[in-house]
C-alpha cells in the first residue's frame, strides 16, 4: 500500500508540475496578447515564451494558438523551436547524470573533465532543449520525451 502511494504522490506531483507549466504558459499568451497593440516586439517576445512553454509540456492545442497569435504579428512560429541540433553523446551523459541531481563538479568527476567544460555541456543542453534550469531538464527526463533529443550516430 506504501509503494502505492508512493507511486500517486510522484504522479499527482508531475500532474501539478505540469498543470502549473501549462497554466504559466497560458499567462504568457495573455501577457502578449495584451501587449500586442501598445508593445509589439514585447508581445512576440511573450508569445514565444508561451509557445516554448506549451511545446515543453507537449500542448499541442496551445502550440497552435500560440503559432496562430506569432504569425498574426509577423513572425513565423516553429513548433520546436529550440532544437538546433541534437545531442552529442557527451551531452545525452552531462544530461543524464544532471537529471540525478548531480553538481557540475560530481559530474567532471564522474566524467574525468574539468567542471568549467560541465558547464558548457549544461549550457548547450539548457539551449539545445529549450529549457532554463537544472530542475526543468530533470523534469524533461522524467517525462520520457529525452530520446527524440538524442542523436543516434554517437557522436
Amino acid at each position: 500500500f506504501s509503494a502505492a502511494r508512493g507511486s500517486f504522490n510522484q504522479v499527482l506531483s508531475h500532474l501539478q508540475s505540469y498543470q502549473q507549466s501549462l497554466l504559466a504558459g497560458q499567462a504568457r499568451l495573455m501577457m502578449a496578447q495584451s501587449l500586442s497593440e501598445s508593445d509589439p516586439p514585447g508581445a512576440i517576445a511573450w508569445a514565444k515564451a508561451a509557445l516554448a512553454t506549451f511545446v515543453r509540456v507537449d500542448a499541442a492545442r496551445d502550440v497552435a494558438i500560440a503559432s496562430a497569435f506569432l504569425r498574426q504579428l509577423g513572425v513565423g512560429a516553429d513548433a520546436s523551436p529550440h532544437l538546433r541540433q541534437p545531442l552529442t553523446r557527451r551531452e545525452t551523459e552531462v544530461v543524464t547524470l544532471l537529471s540525478q541531481g548531480l553538481s557540475n563538479r560530481e559530474i567532471a568527476d564522474r566524467l574525468v573533465i574539468s567542471s568549467k567544460t560541465v558547464e558548457h555541456h549544461v549550457s548547450r543542453i539548457l539551449d539545445k532543449l529549450g529549457l532554463r534550469s537544472r530542475a526543468e531538464v530533470a523534469a524533461f527526463v522524467a517525462s520520457g520525451k529525452l530520446a527524440t533529443f538524442i542523436h543516434n550516430d554517437h557522436n
